[in-house]
This record gives C-alpha cells, sequence and structure tokens, in this order.
C-alpha cells in the first residue's frame, strides 16, 4: 500500500527544514564562538592598554608617593582618566589608604574592594578584577603595585585603574547586527537550495532505502544500480560494496568471535573450504605473555587505575600481536594467550611469533617508561613460546562457543612462560629447531615441569640473526 506524503511531511519540506535549522544553529554557535573570541581580544587589548597607563602611573608616583606629595599624586589621577575608557584612578600606600581618587571623599579612607569583585587574572606584575558599575555595566579593576627602583624592590603601594566595557559592548553588538543579517540571507538561500535538491534526491534515495531497510531484515543479497555518475551513484556503488562486506564479516562473525589481524581475516576469506570449525589436529605455535607481581602492584592502586593501564597495556599487546599475524585467543586477568598457525596457517609461525615476543617485550619497555613518566608502576612481563600439535576448533557449547586450541603442548607453553624472568623470551626444543638459523639463543638448565616425567629443553631468545 502506497502511503501518501504531505507537502509538510515530504522530503522536501524535512530536507529544506533542517538545512535551515542546521544553518540556523551552526550560525548561533559561530557568532557565540566569534563573540568570545572578540570579547577575549577587546578584553586583553583594553588590558594591555590599561596596563600601560598604570605601569606609567606607578612609576612616576613612587617618589611623590614616599614624599608625601599629595598635590602630584592627584595631578597624576587626573591625567590618567583623561584616556579613552579609564572611569577611575585610585592610589594606594602600602596599609592600603587611598592617597589620591578621582572621587574626593574618599581620599584618606582605607580602601574596601567591592563585594561584587571577581578576579580575571592575576600575575606578580598585576592582577584584574571585574565588578559591575552603573546599568550592569563591567568594569575591569587594573591592579599594579608601586615598588621602590633600589637594588631590593620594595612595595610602598599600588595603583587601581578602572576600564569601562561599554566600547566593547558596543563592538559585540554591532557585529551581532551584521552576522545576524547574514544569517537570515543564508537561510532564505539554503531553504531554497534545499528544496530543489531534495526533489533530485527522492527518487534513488528511495531506492537505496528499500536496499537499506532489505539488509536490516537481514537479506544481504542486495545490490543497487542507479547508473548515476554523480554522488548518488558512489552512495549506490558504497551500499553495494557495504552489503558485499557484510556478507563476508557475517561469515567471519560465524566462523570465530575472536579478533583476529586484517591480514589473517583475509586469508580466512580466500582459503573458507580449508576451515574444519568442528575441529582439527594442526601445528601451532602458542605464545603466552603474563605481566609479573601483578596481583600486588594492582592492590596499591585503585580500580578504576587498574582497569586504564591493563586496557593501555592489552591494547599495545594485542596491536603486536595482529602486527605479525597472529590470533589473540584470550585474555586472561593479566595475560595474553595467541596463537600462530591457526586458524590458518601463513607459514613461519615459529619465527613470526619469536619476532612478535620480542616485539611485545620492546613495547613493554616503551609502557613502562611512559608508566614511570606518569608516577605509576611498571609492569614487567615474561614470555614462553612452544610449538606442536594440538586440537583446533570451536569449544564450547551450542550457545556459546569459542575457537581455541588444547593439548599439552598449550600446557607446556603456559608453564615456559611461568618461569621466563621479566623481560625474558623463552622457546623450546621445538620451536627453536625450527628457526635455528633465525635468532640467537642462550641455552637454559632443562626444566621438569610439575606433573611431566620428561624433561623440557629451555632456550632464551637473545635477538635475531638479521639484527646483528
Amino acid at each position: 500500500m502506497t502511503r501518501l506524503i504531505s507537502r509538510f511531511s515530504s522530503l522536501r519540506f524535512k530536507f529544506a527544514l533542517a538545512l535551515a535549522l542546521f544553518s540556523s544553529i551552526l550560525m548561533v554557535a559561530v557568532m557565540l564562538l566569534l563573540e568570545q573570541r572578540l570579547r577575549e581580544t577587546l578584553v586583553q587589548e583594553s588590558i594591555d592598554k590599561g596596563l600601560g597607563i598604570a605601569q606609567g602611573l606607578a612609576f612616576n608616583t613612587e617618589d611623590p608617593l614616599l614624599t608625601g606629595d599629595d598635590l602630584y599624586l592627584f595631578s597624576a589621577v587626573k591625567n590618567a582618566i583623561r584616556s579613552a575608557g579609564v572611569t577611575y584612578a585610585q592610589i594606594l600606600d602600602r596599609n592600603r589608604i587611598i592617597r589620591a581618587d578621582t572621587k574626593m571623599d574618599r581620599v584618606g579612607t582605607s580602601y574596601q574592594a567591592p563585594a561584587d569583585m571577581v578576579p580575571i587574572k592575576e600575575t606578580a606584575q598585576f592582577s584584574v578584577f571585574r565588578r559591575y558599575g552603573p546599568n550592569d555595566v563591567g568594569i575591569l579593576d587594573l591592579q599594579v603595585p608601586i615598588v621602590t627602583l633600589g637594588d631590593q624592590a620594595v612595595r610602598i603601594g599600588e595603583i587601581h585603574l578602572g576600564l569601562s566595557e561599554s566600547l566593547i559592548n558596543e563592538n559585540i553588538l554591532k557585529m551581532r547586527m551584521y552576522l545576524g543579517g547574514l544569517a537570515v540571507i543564508a537561510l532564505l538561500v539554503g531553504a531554497i537550495g534545499a528544496a530543489i535538491l531534495a526533489g533530485m534526491l527522492v527518487g534513488p534515495l528511495t531506492a537505496i532505502m528499500r536496499g537499506v531497510k532489505a539488509v536490516g531484515d537481514g537479506n544481504l543479497e542486495q545490490n543497487i544500480n542507479l547508473n548515476r555518475n554523480d554522488e548518488l551513484g558512489v552512495l549506490a556503488d558504497a551500499f553495494n560494496d557495504m552489503a558485499a562486506n557484510l556478507r563476508d564479516k557475517e561469515f567471519i562473525k560465524n566462523t570465530f568471535e575472536r579478533y583476529v589481524s586484517k591480514p589473517l581475516a583475509n586469508q580466512i576469506l580466500e582459503k573458507k573450504d580449508e576451515l574444519q570449525l568442528g575441529g582439527e589436529v594442526r601445528e601451532v605455535t602458542i605464545l603466552f605473555s603474563d605481566i609479573r607481581r601483578f596481583t600486588s602492584l594492582a592492590e596499591k592502586l585503585s580500580p578504576e587505575q587498574v582497569v586504564a593501564i591493563l586496557n593501555d597495556y592489552f591494547t599495545r599487546m594485542i596491536n603486536v600481536v595482529s602486527r605479525y599475524e597472529g590470533m589473540v585467543d584470550k585474555l586472561m586477568g593479566d595475560s595474553v594467550m595467541a596463537l600462530f598457525g591457526a586458524p590458518i596457517s601463513l607459514g613461519d609461525e615459529p619465527l613470526r611469533a619469536i619476532q612478535c615476543a620480542l616485539q611485545m617485550q620492546h613495547e613493554g619497555t616503551l609502557f613502562n617508561q611512559a608508566q614511570k613518566e606518569k608516577g605509576l608502576p611498571e609492569l614487567p612481563m615474561g614470555i614462553g613460546i612452544n610449538t606442536g600439535t594440538v586440537v583446533a576448533g570451536n569449544i564450547g557449547s551450542s550457545t556459546k562457543m569459542e575457537y581455541t586450541v588444547i593439548g599439552d603442548e598449550v600446557n607446556i607453553a603456559a608453564r615456559m612462560q611461568g618461569v621466563a624472568r621479566p623481560g625474558e623470551v623463552l622457546i623450546s626444543e621445538k620451536t627453536y629447531q625450527m628457526v635455528a638459523d633465525n635468532v640467537r639463543v642462550s641455552a637454559l638448565e632443562p626444566i621438569t615441569f610439575k606433573g611431566k616425567n620428561t624433561v623440557v629443553a629451555v632456550y632464551r631468545v637473545d635477538g635475531l640473526v638479521d639484527n646483528e
């Protein structure tokens, strides 16, 4: 059933209205931003101008203030207020007694700061406060100390200079009127143009809308052919690419729920028929990394700090694993388990795993440097790598499955990681035999793991041959 669209419900009207509203909001935002920037600039110019007057006044009134030459002080105040924008001037002695003022009745009284005075800027050379005078016009109260010019400067008083913001407000009002006129013209032109443009978009957008609705309903077999060379044609092509990518991603989603590197994902898409989702026996290189003494370190930090540190750490480590085309199998507390050779073998798995481990240690060093600069504890880690035959596939139940590997070789990799000291990368005999020509190692004492009758040869990786 075709639904009739009224004039005020049409896309043409809505597009024009939306553009008008957007333009209005944008213009208001621009006006507010410009007003703020203009006000800040004008205020700073006013302060700079007043600062020159006040500092000159402070320099010239040092001796008269010390000698009690009130006539000179009164003359200096009168000269100061002749400058445009200056509403009052005061000279105070070290006891904050008003020695000269534009209002004679305040001379000789103790200075009392107005209750509505708000600090704007304070430095060692001057201070600026804002208060409001008649008609709520802002007044900047500029305060500059009077100091002696001897070897040791001594504060003997201060200058108070009132700078009216009325000129600032007048300039801002002119800017508002000018931008307001431009906004009205822009809205009219934009609304007319939007209405014309909307009429040219309705047909193609309807086709795209139907395709989007079909995709939303789960039907990813969509293809839109508009035969156009403009932006709508590009949009249709982008939609077709999106639908194709969604179909590919749906396949990846149904294959495993873990994230893999982009090159590995591309390999999986190219070799879909090689995947054995029910479980298969294959040779895999397993990498385990673990933060040393993390539990004791975490006890000294708040839960929020622990989460933030772990997120930063895991982000770095996962990026390294992806860079060397490995798959992060799982994150366990403060440990990382990564696979090389599952679910797809790309070749050179043992060497890529060792390169990844060395880069992880390097990234860990950079991470710890950043931690140290922040005053946070460092997180040293040990890494263990083993290569062997495992069972790889989807493990779990009908409602929750996880792609992983199981087997004795996995346990050996985990235990080797457990004996690795901070900063070390330990590999097994089989892993070493497969990369012997490419790495420099130090043979360690063979280890008998708990629950094992056989002795496992262990090597510490000292570097890559190519790096010599």
